[in-house]
């Protein structure tokens, strides 16, 4: 099935229909980490929380960023596109918007993404010219919430890694 939608920057509005998305994925795919209204207001403050949302407005992906203090990494965030509108480039458009919105305010930045256990987001990530990271390269900083085998490969996560200019 073919759907048509747009990508564009959350709104406060947003809040309610961004956490069901996310948290329900988190439930399906057993991921540890769940959002809050808090997450979604830093986020949205920031500029980097993004949505797409179907003909009528329903919203059927989002992906977020969050820059780490100390490193200056930014870290892709709740990456999440409803399972039946899936196959349509959503989480592409997605990721190449934020990289976009990533680059206009952070030159030359260093971004990271955690795919979790289910391996959601890889082929997007990899298509898009991040590269699979090992654990041990990045900053200590990336690992200071959530369980400490977040990202670990033998958990099943995986790291990917994009330097420099996009």
């Amino acid at each position: 099935m073919t759907v048509k939608f747009s990508i564009e920057r959350s709104k406060k509005e947003d809040a309610p229909g961004i956490i069901k998305l996310v948290n329900d994925e988190s439930k399906r795919s057993g991921a540890v980490l769940r959002i809050s209204e808090h997450d979604v207001s830093k986020w949205r403050k920031s500029g980097f929380s993004i949505v797409a949302k179907a003909q009528g407005g329903q919203i059927i992906g989002h992906l977020s960023a969050y820059i780490w203090p100390e490193s200056k990494w930014i870290e892709f965030r709740s990456s999440v596109v409803k399972p039946q509108y899936r196959g349509n480039g959503i989480n592409s458009s997605l990721t190449k918007k934020m990289m976009e919105l990533v680059s206009k305010k952070y030159k030359n930045s260093t971004l990271v993404a955690f795919t979790n256990k289910a391996g959601a987001g890889q082929g997007t990530l990899l298509s898009v010219g991040f590269t699979e990271a090992d654990y041990n390269t990045l900053p200590e900083e990336l690992f200071s919430i959530g369980p400490k085998y977040r990202g670990k490969k033998e958990f099943g996560y995986k790291i990917f890694t994009y330097f420099g200019k996009f």
